[in-house]
């Protein structure tokens, strides 16, 4: 059984940009799941979580985004980020620029 007590914050994050990669196993619904558990086996209670759907379009899914970096701005105490794959993160180089100014603090 988890200790509640000791839980770290983290957030979650899914994302499928393709019919074929919600078929191809990577489907919201799977992502998330995966991320729970892997979670919950960690230690790390979910506070919040972020999930764009394929139907989404780009600027949709980059407010989204923007969401989800105020989000941590606001909670500076989230140290934990999940994604089932780093190219579900990302879409372009600003983007992870934004992320690693997160880790390192400079939000």
């Amino acid at each position: 059984m988890t200790n509640k007590a000791n839980m770290e914050i983290a957030i979650l994050w899914a994302r499928v940009s393709t019919r074929e990669q919600s078929e191809e196993g990577y489907s919201l619904d799977a992502q998330v799941k995966l991320l729970r558990d892997y979670a919950l086996n960690n230690n790390l209670k979910v506070v919040k979580e972020f999930v764009t759907p394929e139907s989404a379009s780009s600027s949709q899914e980059r407010k989204q985004f923007q969401k989800m970096i105020e989000y941590l701005k606001d909670h500076n105490n989230i140290k934990h980020l999940l994604c089932e794959k780093t190219d579900r993160l990302t879409r372009n180089f600003q983007d992870a620029s934004t992320l690693d100014d997160w880790l390192n603090g400079e939000l």
